[in-house]
């Protein structure tokens, strides 16, 4: 008898989409006794999927990915492989990486994947909330997610991620919704609604993973990650995954960018994504 291998559930999303948001909730629901939570360390509890990468031995170095970063390709299924004997039931992973192939290495498969949340954000808002989190222009921040090739790769996650543009983001993990259960979702809608969304993704969750629903839980978990609390916990005790920003939790705004991008980029924008952006109800 082979061994289930399918033990991955992927939180994906472009960068600055609401992923973090995400990860704090599931952190409040799965990882504390009722729920509550008081400190970002929580957050912990979900890891990256570049953490799992590092536990593979003879990892290239920051030094060697820099040189070439389809070094990190053969090593996705390898992770997944080695680390799927380990977990008893499923493991929860944040990644912002394409789901596509780089030199025939997909970056996860059905094999192992047990389902996906994906969550999507207008482009026009994710260029803002890029501008302020990397410190990049305007222009950059909307170069950035026309990149084709963009990726990360910094001391602090020294294996590289490939991210891609918006729009190769978005139709690459829409492609692999045919292949495993799934959910994806809007950060609009989060924003609009979250206590209906938030049910939503535990919903999904209680399905590929078959546990039982405590709403209770779910009340405290959803009022964990308030906006104005987040945002005060990070003043008290800091979050270590802002970047240039003053906080990493900025405003969580949904139109922000009618007052902060131009018209010629707006344009930009929804010229080079229409069909995309049609589809998910932001034209």
């Amino acid at each position: 008898v082979t061994m289930d291998s399918k033990k991955f559930i992927w939180l994906s999303s472009y960068p600055k989409s609401g992923n973090t948001m995400i990860r704090l909730f599931l952190s409040a629901y799965f990882f504390s006794k009722e729920g509550k939570i008081n400190s970002l360390k929580e957050i912990k509890h979900i890891s990256n999927f570049q953490n799992l990468l590092l536990t593979l031995p003879n990892m290239p170095s920051y030094e060697d990915f820099k040189k070439d970063l389809s070094k990190v390709c053969p090593l996705w299924l390898n992770a997944q492989e080695t680390n799927a004997p380990l977990i008893k039931k499923s493991l929860i992973l944040k990644t912002h990486s394409f789901m596509g192939k780089i030199n025939n290495y997909p970056l996860t498969s059905s094999k192992y994947t047990k389902g996906f949340i994906y969550i999507v954000r207008d482009p026009r808002s994710v260029c803002i909330s890029n501008m302020h989190h990397y410190n990049f222009s305007i222009n950059e921040s909307v170069k950035s997610i026309f990149d084709d090739k963009r990726f990360s790769l910094g001391l602090g996650a020294p294996v590289p991620e490939i991210i891609s543009s918006w729009k190769n983001h978005y139709l690459s993990w829409k492609k692999f919704s045919s292949e495993v259960p799934n959910i994806i979702v809007k950060y609009e809608d989060l924003i609009d609604n979250k206590e209906k969304e938030l049910e939503k993704i535990l919903k999904f969750l209680s399905l590929i993973n078959k546990f039982e629903l405590n709403l209770e839980k779910l009340k405290n978990s959803i009022n964990s990650i308030d906006f104005k609390k987040v945002k005060k916990m990070e003043e008290d005790k800091g979050f270590d995954e802002k970047l240039h920003g003053n906080s990493f939790f900025r405003k969580g705004l949904k139109d922000e960018w009618k007052n902060e991008l131009s018209k010629k980029l707006q344009f930009e924008i929804e010229k080079k994504f229409e069909n995309e952006m049609k589809e998910l109800g932001y034209i």
